[in-house]
Formats: structure tokens, C-alpha cells, sequence
């Protein structure tokens, strides 16, 4: 069966097969990042490729190396652990100049500086596009997991759903160029091109915290992880999911439910947690808003005006969806 085909759970079920324990990792394949024996070290790979994860129609190389360093390393802050190294493999064109290297390199420089890890080498090649391969290498004392999740917890996620992706597509449509400068806009643009993640949440909350993922993939999608690898039931109120104003405008003008688009909007890499605190909705000025519970059972709900009714809704899968037009996309090319 083709990979399109599988989909990247059901090809990640089969690597699962393949692959052996041989007692180096106390936690392996299916979380954000693996943690070593130790308990404490945390470790997490990504690829990023042009066309695919970043358009340099639209951004530059700063932004490039920024954007990236912060996907790669909100993995390890998804493991509540503080990040220590950045390794950078890159496949380049052999067009590329130096000075494109080094704004690369200051956009992820810059990332570094502000999560308090440091660059440690890497490895370069000669390719057709440019692809990132960064591996991020933390700490923890406890690493939380997306298993962690306990019955009669709530569920809260910090910033807004679907802003970055409202800021893509406000940088990927030129006719929207007039409406860029506004401040909602903005907002939606800086989550987009620096989605820095919320190490001051870890750092505050960390012996609060239950099960924790980042939102890469989309709140519906990794809710249902967390779901899955706790083996509960996540019950989410739709009308208390924080929606930005800049993606209510989007929406409007799409003609889109905005729950729906927040539901499956994905690359936000905000903090989805469970707590069985109750906690204030703004931690050190950042916004953490408590989206649904944790109950016995299996699956991901939404609960709206009394009814519950299974979430269907799924976000961005890279096998199943890769250099196709989303339904959003589709949408923009009609608006005028």
C-alpha cells in the first residue's frame, strides 16, 4: 500500500513493528520527543523542506532558520524539559549564497539565544531545494508525556488556535497585502514566521502539568493523542477554543466556520496540557485558556449545549496531504 494511502499514524504503527527495544530509552516511538535511560534527557529529529514546511516567496532566510529552530525545538519543550543543543543538517542549492547561510544561521542564532540552548554543529550537502534536519537535545527533571492524561483533569491550551495558520495564508495571498499591517494581522503573521515556544508555561506550571503536547499538527489531531496514549476520553467546549480576531476576520471572509478551522489549523506549537488545577487564564502575559475535560472513556468529543458528539474533524497529515491544495487554500482562490 502506498504511503499516501496509509497516512502517518498507520506508517508509524508499522516502524513501531520493526523496531526492537534494547533498553537505551525509557521512552520511545510516539511522543513528542524520546527520552533516554536516564530519565531525564530528552531528544527529539525534524525535517523541514522547502515547498512543503516554509515558502521563501514570502520569507526570508532569518525567517527560514527561526521558524524551523522554534518547530524543532517546541518538542522538547512539549516533554516540560529545557533545551540544551541544537545540531543543523542542511541539503542546500547550489545557488545559495553565503549571505543566505548566514541569515539562516542568525535566524536560528536568534531562536537560541531566547530559549537559552546553543548551536553544536551539524552537517551540509548539495541538494535541488533547501531542507532543514535539525535535532534538538533537552533536559527534565520529570518529563510529562502525552500518556499522562488522568480522569477529572481539565484540558488548557495557551495563545490562540489557528493564528499561524491565519498568518500564512495572509502571507501566501497577495491580495491581501492591504490588510497585513494591521495589528490583528500582525499578530497572526509574527505566530506564523516565530512561533516561539512557551518555555515560561513549563517553568511556572511544570508540577501542575498532567499529560503535554505542542499544537504541530492541529488541536482536533493532537487532542486525539493525547486521547489515545492516555487512554481517555477528551471532552472539548468549542465555544471556549481562544480564536484570535485576525482568524474570526479570515474565516468571515472565507465563508468558514471558525471552531472548524481552529480545530484543524495546524503549526500554532501551542501547550494543549491537562491540570486538575484550576488555573488564571493569563500566565506571565500569555494567554492559557481551559478548552475541556479529561473523563473515563475513549476518543475526543466536543460538548455543545448539552450534547455530546464525536470530533471528526482531523488537521494536516504530511503522507495523505503533501503538495495538495488544502480546502482552505481551495477557498482563498475564490475570494475576491
Amino acid at each position: 500500500m502506498r504511503i499516501e494511502e496509509l497516512g502517518e499514524a498507520e506508517l508509524i504503527k508499522i516502524i513501531r513493528q520493526v523496531v526492537k527495544s534494547r533498553q537505551h530509552l525509557s521512552v520511545g516511538i510516539g511522543d513528542d520527543a524520546c527520552v533516554l535511560r536516564d530519565g531525564k534527557t530528552v531528544l527529539t529529529t525534524d525535517a523541514y523542506a522547502q515547498g512543503v514546511h516554509f515558502d521563501p516567496a514570502y520569507m526570508n532566510y532569518h525567517d527560514i532558520g527561526s521558524r524551523c529552530a522554534c518547530a524543532c525545538i517546541s518538542d522538547v519543550v512539549a516533554m516540560a524539559a529545557e533545551p540544551v543543543i541544537l545540531l543543523v543538517a542542511l541539503a542546500l542549492p547550489k545557488e545559495t549564497v553565503s549571505s543566505d547561510v548566514r541569515k539562516l544561521y542568525q535566524g536560528m542564532e536568534a531562536v537560541c539565544q531566547k530559549m537559552n540552548c546553543e548551536i553544536a554543529g551539524g552537517d551540509i550537502i548539495a541538494f535541488d531545494r533547501l531542507i532543514l534536519s535539525l535535532t534538538a537535545l533537552g533536559r527534565a527533571d520529570t518529563p510529562r508525556l502525552r500518556s499522562d492524561a488522568r480522569p477529572g483533569e481539565f484540558l488548557y491550551l495557551t495563545g490562540y488556535a489557528g493564528l499561524a495558520e491565519t498568518g500564512r495564508l495572509l502571507l501566501a495571498r497577495e491580495k491581501e497585502k492591504a490588510d497585513r499591517s494591521t495589528p490583528r494581522a500582525q499578530a497572526a503573521i509574527k505566530r506564523h514566521l516565530l512561533p516561539l515556544p512557551r518555555i515560561q508555561i513549563i517553568r511556572k506550571l511544570k508540577l501542575q502539568i498532567g499529560a503535554l503536547i505542542d499544537t504541530s499538527d492541529g488541536l482536533a489531531t493532537d487532542a486525539s493523542h493525547i486521547a489515545e496514549m492516555s487512554r481517555v476520553r477528551v471532552v472539548i467546549y468549542p465555544q471556549q477554543i481562544p480564536i484570535h480576531a485576525a482568524t474570526f476576520r479570515l474565516c468571515q471572509r472565507l465563508g468558514i466556520n471558525p471552531v472548524n478551522f481552529a480545530l484543524t489549523a495546524g503549526e500554532d506549537y501551542e501547550l494543549l496540557f491537562t491540570s486538575k488545577e484550576k488555573l488564571p487564564n493569563r500566565i506571565i502575559n500569555i494567554p492559557v485558556s481551559m478548552i475541556g475535560r479529561i473523563e473515563p472513556g475513549r476518543g475526543l468529543y466536543r460538548e455543545e449545549n448539552g450534547a455530546i458528539r464525536p470530533i471528526k474533524e482531523r488537521g494536516y497529515d504530511h503522507l495523505t496531504t503533501r503538495n495538495k491544495p488544502s480546502d482552505v487554500d481551495n477557498l482563498w482562490k475564490n475570494c475576491g
